[in-house]
């Protein structure tokens, strides 16, 4: 029996190649069948010999191992460990020059689609600080001037002097939480008030700007970021009120011509740019300071002990520490019970 090693062939016992020679002969052919073996064996010397240095064996041993039938279909090389056994295996007879054959047949060529054109659509700007990028993304507005009011307060009319006429006012809104509770109160108690909203929360709360307008509230400009406008030049304080008013009759369909500047603060030049554009600056009287997170008992006594005909009381629809919704049905209450009616803030008599 013989077995397959790397690059040679080993007989497992001394007598193996004995057992490769014939075995079947009779006395009569000995002379003759030795005879032709011997022939063979010098046939197959010369191709032996080729195969010798594949094979790792003698010239002799191979063409031995041939006359008898022991050669192998696939003879196994030797290969040293990290060698390609692609590159240093013999090539079998009449296998192709594996330099004429590539090792991965090349795809055949396709023709190129022409691309379907497509629409031209114009590239979204890049973010910028500005307000027009903040809000639109459509770069810096026209800053001429204001756009004239639409929504008819500029001829509200007044109430009678002598009126005990007080008006609720409410900043800094809307949200979703505050400012609903507080048109919730004031429809059940039948009172218009008015709001001066700032478009950073328009933009959020479109739906609840819209509802303010609907049920018959006034409804003013507070800027788009809250801005101290008596520290603003003219082109960043123009742009503060045009895009807020932009949202703002995106919402509901007006142009407020009510404003009230961010902390009261005012300066010559947003007078007269308010003028210009055909608007009323609004300010207060009566500081509820709900905005400090003040208790609704030191609120409500503020309330008491300042108000008169005329008021304007300041609070609040938006920020995490009001007690405004709180402090509503208590002064609304308070003020019936001392003669009171409530306005917004375009219907006060003058003073």
């Amino acid at each position: 029996m013989t077995r397959q090693t790397f690059g040679h062939w080993e007989e497992n016992n001394a007598g193996a190649a004995s057992r490769e020679q014939p075995r079947h002969h009779t006395a009569t052919g000995k002379g003759r069948s030795q005879g032709a073996w011997i022939g063979r064996r010098l046939l197959l010397l010369p191709l032996a010999a080729a195969l010798a240095a594949a094979g790792g064996c003698s010239a002799g041993e191979l063409a031995d191992r041939v006359s008898a039938g022991g050669f192998p279909a696939s003879p196994v090389p030797s290969v040293s460990p990290g060698t390609d056994a692609s590159v240093t295996s013999p090539m079998p007879a009449g296998s192709p020059d594996p330099s004429a054959v590539p090792a991965t047949p090349s795809p055949s060529p396709r023709p190129t689609a022409s691309p379907s054109p497509k629409p031209h659509v114009n590239p979204a700007p890049a973010p910028g600080n500005n307000v027009a990028d903040s809000v639109y993304g459509q770069g810096k507005p026209s800053v001429a001037g204001l756009a004239k009011p639409n929504d008819g307060r500029q001829h509200t009319a007044k109430v009678a002097k002598g009126t005990r006429a007080v008006a609720l006012t409410f900043d800094d809104g809307p949200d979703g939480r505050t400012t609903p509770a507080i048109l919730d109160m004031l429809k059940k108690n039948d009172i218009k008030a008015t709001f001066f909203v700032v478009g950073t929360q328009v933009k959020q709360y479109p739906d609840v700007v819209a509802r303010i307008v609907k049920e018959g509230h006034a409804l003013g400009n507070h800027t788009y970021h809250h801005a101290d406008l008596a520290k603003t030049g003219r082109t960043k304080t123009l742009q503060e009120i045009a895009y807020n008013d932009t949202l703002i009759e995106r919402a509901t369909g007006i142009i407020p011509s009510l404003f009230r500047p961010p902390y009261g603060s005012t300066s010559p030049q947003l007078k007269q740019l308010l003028r210009d554009s055909g608007r009323s600056m609004e300010l207060w009287n009566v500081d509820t300071r709900d905005w400090a997170g003040t208790s609704v008992a030191t609120m409500r006594a503020n309330v008491n002990r300042n108000v008169k005909p005329g008021s304007v009381i300041l609070m609040h629809s938006f920020g995490s520490k009001l007690h405004t919704a709180e402090l509503l049905p208590l002064i609304i209450k308070d003020l019936k019970n001392k003669g009171y009616v409530f306005v917004t803030v375009d219907e006060l008599p003058e003073a």
